[in-house]
């Protein structure tokens, strides 16, 4: 009998991002563009901006980056949907 190693490669790359962005909660279009690059899915980035048009990530503002303390020029996200 064959075991599972990653049971994640049986979902698509679309929801692996998804499962990836919920277990980080906030994070930067960086950390965003390196995931996609280490699992060979270049369209992160673009996955990532569908996700804020159907309301499950939201695009953290500028005034709100300062006040969380969050470093960099880069857009920040953040999970609004379970």
């Amino acid at each position: 009998m064959e075991t599972i190693d990653n049971p994640d490669k049986f979902l698509s790359k679309e929801e692996q991002l998804l499962r990836w962005c919920r277990q980080r909660g906030i994070f930067s279009k960086a950390e965003v563009i390196a995931y996609g690059t280490k699992k060979y899915y270049l369209r992160a980035e673009r996955t990532i901006r569908d996700f804020v048009l159907q309301g499950i990530v939201r695009k953290v503002g500028k005034d709100e980056c300062i006040r969380r303390n969050l470093k960099g020029n880069m857009a920040w996200y953040e999970v609004v949907s379970s």
